[in-house]
């Protein structure tokens, strides 16, 4: 489980990601805490919103993998994981209405 100061530090990189360096704060604070979007789908400490947040802030540019378009790296974390996987994740939050 989620450390509440860490739950908390995401959360705020969460809501301003959208300000100047956002992304970047947003990647920091996300920095092992998921390895994989199916375990942000499955974060009981998260809102809907805030996994979508979450999951689009992965799936964004900023965290392509140079030379390797269909894969995103998210600061800290072992390995990088299919841009699919990210947007599969992003469906599902679709299907269960989590908006």
């Amino acid at each position: 489980m989620m450390a509440e100061h860490t739950h908390s530090a995401l959360i705020e990189a969460i809501e301003h990601a959208g300000e100047p360096g956002g992304q970047a704060a947003l990647r920091s604070e996300q920095a092992g805490v998921f390895t994989h979007p199916s375990a942000v789908l499955e974060a009981t400490t998260l809102t809907g919103s805030e996994k979508r947040a979450f999951l689009a802030g992965w799936a964004s540019d900023a965290c392509a993998v140079e030379g390797q378009p269909g894969w995103r790296w998210l600061s800290g974390t072992p390995t990088p994981v299919r841009v699919d996987d990210i947007l599969a994740a992003l469906q599902a939050l679709d299907r269960e209405g989590l908006h």
